[in-house]
């Protein structure tokens, strides 16, 4: 809960500050209220991939150069996890690519974390 609270207040003072934001800042902004919905999401679960592929995907389009291609590989994880939905073949299939989507997660967050001063959800 203290984690979840602490992304609000990162996000609220975020956006209170960029009225006038770059197209980085704007990234860090769209960034920080994603990590405040991709705390319930198990990056060893091909299926919580889902809840978060909108935001994902505007994340891909407005990230920078360092990690656009990070984004793209979460993004087509997600949408392959989306077109399995409940099929346990599939998402069998699904959790043994797992491995390059948490790579690039990893580099994501060290880039948010760098760049945007966000932190993102830990990966388990």
């Amino acid at each position: 809960m203290k984690r979840v609270l602490a992304i609000v207040a990162t996000v609220t003072a975020t956006a209170g500050l960029l009225t006038a934001c770059t197209d980085e800042q704007a990234y860090c902004v769209d960034l920080a209220k994603y990590a405040a919905k991709a705390v319930d999401v198990d990056p060893q679960k091909p299926v919580d991939y889902v809840k978060i592929l909108d935001e994902a995907k505007k994340l891909q389009e407005s990230a920078p150069k360092d990690v656009k291609d990070d984004w793209g590989v979460v993004v087509t994880f997600a949408e392959k996890a989306k077109k399995a939905g409940s099929d346990r073949v599939e998402l069998a299939k699904l959790s043994k690519e797992t491995g390059a989507v948490m790579t690039a997660y990893k580099n994501i967050s060290s880039q948010a974390k760098d760049s945007c001063k966000v932190d993102l959800p830990a990966l388990n």
